[in-house]
């Protein structure tokens, strides 16, 4: 801005010039003669003109440099800003796609750049494992391996590669088959071989390149392929990360999970299969036992077996004293057992099942909620040490996650039990009798089994109640609870179906059977003597039956024609059992 001042004034400055000297050449002003002075201005007119144009084409050129320049730097700016989109794109797709497929992604890419940059015909990654001595094939295209194939390479230069970790060309007399064990690499002159690893000691696996050229790589091109290493070591090293937060992310919503799926009616073994399947996820182990506790007799019962259960399995008890349990339950951390072997540990189930198991470690803890003992669990390895710090830190989370939950299970147990409990009786109410007779149904329905219903009424009740007050009648049927659900089966359902009336589904049984069964209640009921403040009562019932599915496949026709049966008894004079048939 400064210089296009200067310019104006030097401009107005020559202009006022130029009027004095070429407007007004009089004597006023020079003594009207053209004097050397005169001379003299219009030689500096001329002179600064020339000067002012100078400058003014000097600034333009400076000023279309600045331009150029400047649109330059804007193409720069737009070419950065779209690879950073890109890259921010690129960012992005990566991001949403699991560890696997980055993992993947970054392999692959890695070998079309290598194969790109060394000129090979060949290019793989295999993964290393060397507990087992085996290289993973991972990616690559060479056509006689498929993904996941493994090869032996305990014998194979692969071996002393990793171990030296140091990259290595092997061309000539090196190519021999035994050098590569399984692997066949056809015609190829040369091959370069690189490991690769986590930090610098973790083998993670080897590059894999080769050429048909035997001269094709020298010193320069290991240290190249030793570069692209270090960059796969790395996005491997970020993956692996990524991987583990993922992992820890999903494990934490798996049980949290695990709490919203605990609900009132949840079956027991239900929710141990769930907290199965979130533990084989996240958890490495052989055999998982989940064991409660029952303080009456002070021993557990084996609620859940994953894994090997030639040991032990679901409903099996075992004492608490002495043994691996005992310890776990005695303390809110974790029990570690890295070999049993050595550690002072007399027993895990049964007394000297230590010296017959293949288990050689494990890891205990707790199952509680509000210092209330629930139970344990207990992982086991074949391998000692398997445990690590975060092992043991995921299942302490775990243990106190899955006894938090099991203990709100028991819980709602508790309250759905007592909804379905006759409060004076103590067996099932109405309730609680049609969702076991819907049970039933469902099963007869699905594997083609039978059942029978009776339905049960007291003869004359009302008089009782009449005759004798409430308190005789509520004695009476708490009395008659008892002694029907004594005449029948434990795997038989008896409830209060409403007032004086009782009902029994009888399982698996026919008319036949069912009727015996009815026979002895009322044989039962007969002849008991109900005797209360010096009362003392003989009574009998009527009783009808209907068998599941001849005499109604559902349960309203099913309840129907058993209530007709047993109406049929009343007319009869009471103290009778009637089976229902169908009419005509």
């Amino acid at each position: 801005m400064s210089n296009i001042k200067l310019y104006w004034f030097v401009g107005i400055t020559l202009i006022l010039a130029a009027l004095v000297t070429f407007v007004y050449p009089s004597s006023s002003i020079f003594g009207g003669e053209r004097s050397t002075f005169y001379l003299f201005m219009k030689l500096f007119i001329t002179l600064g003109t020339s000067g002012l144009i100078i400058l003014l084409l000097i600034d333009l050129l400076n000023f279309s440099r600045k331009a150029k320049a400047l649109s330059k730097k804007t193409e720069e700016l737009s070419k950065k800003l779209h690879e950073e989109t890109e890259g921010i794109k690129h960012i992005q797709t990566v991001v949403n796609k699991s560890p696997e497929e980055v993992y993947s992604i970054i392999i692959t890419d890695l070998l079309e750049i290598m194969r790109a940059t060394f000129f090979a015909n060949l290019s793989a990654f295999f993964l290393v494992n060397e507990e087992k001595g085996i290289l993973h094939y991972e990616a690559g295209n060479i056509s006689n391996l498929e993904v996941n194939d493994r090869i032996e390479y305990k014998d194979t230069i692969f071996y002393d590669i990793v171990r030296q970790k140091k990259a290595k060309v092997l061309s000539g007399s090196e190519l021999n088959v035994s050098n590569f064990g399984e692997l066949d690499l056809g015609k190829s002159a040369s091959v370069l071989i690189i490991p690769v690893s986590m930090g610098v000691r973790i083998p993670v696996g080897i590059i894999l390149l080769t050429s048909n050229d035997e001269g094709a790589w020298g010193e320069s091109d290991i240290e190249i392929g030793e570069k692209f290493s270090n960059l796969l070591s790395n996005s491997l090293w970020q993956v692996d990360i990524i991987e583990r937060l993922t992992s820890i992310v999903n494990f934490y919503q798996e049980l949290n999970k695990l709490q919203a799926a605990t609900h009132l009616g949840m079956d027991e073994l239900e929710f141990f299969k769930k907290v199965g399947d979130i533990s084989i996820k996240f958890i490495d182990y052989d055999k998982m036992t989940i064991a409660v506790y029952d303080e009456d007799k002070n021993q557990l019962e084996i609620k859940y077996v994953s894994g090997i259960e030639s040991d032990i399995t679901i409903g099996d008890r075992i004492d608490l004293i002495g043994g691996i349990w005992q310890n776990i339950l005695s303390t809110d951390n974790p029990i570690v057992i890295n070999d049993y072997d050595s550690e002072n540990v007399d027993f895990r189930f049964q007394p000297d099942d230590i010296l017959s198991t293949s288990l050689l470690s494990g890891v205990g803890i707790a199952l509680k909620s509000d210092n209330k003992m629930l139970g344990g669990i207990i992982f086991e390895s074949k391998k000692r040490n398997n445990y690590t710090e975060k092992d043991i830190f995921a299942i302490e989370i775990f243990g106190k996650c899955v006894g938090a939950a099991y203990s709100r299970l028991r819980t709602y147990n508790v309250l759905k039990s007592l909804s379905m409990v006759d409060g004076l009786t103590g067996i099932y109410n109405r309730r609680a009798f049609g969702e076991r007779l819907r049970e039933e149904i469902n099963r007869a329905s699905r594997y083609g089994g039978i059942f029978s219903l009776v339905i049960i009424d007291v003869d004359k009740f009302k008089r009782i109640n009449d005759t004798y007050g409430h308190l005789m009648g509520d004695f009476v049927l708490k009395k008659l609870a008892k002694i029907i659900r004594g005449s029948v089966r434990n795997v038989d359902t008896v409830a209060r179906y409403g007032g004086e009336e009782f009902a029994v589904i009888l399982v698996n049984a026919n008319k036949e059977n069912a009727v015996i069964s009815a026979e002895r209640i009322k044989s039962n009921v007969q002849d008991f003597l109900f005797e209360k403040d010096n009362i003392r009562l003989n009574i009998t019932i009527s009783i009808g039956l209907a068998e599941y599915p001849i005499d109604g496949d559902d349960e309203k026709l099913l309840i129907q024609n058993a209530d007709m049966a047993m109406y049929e008894s009343k007319r009869k004079g009471g103290n009778t059992v009637t089976v229902y048939k169908l009419k005509g």
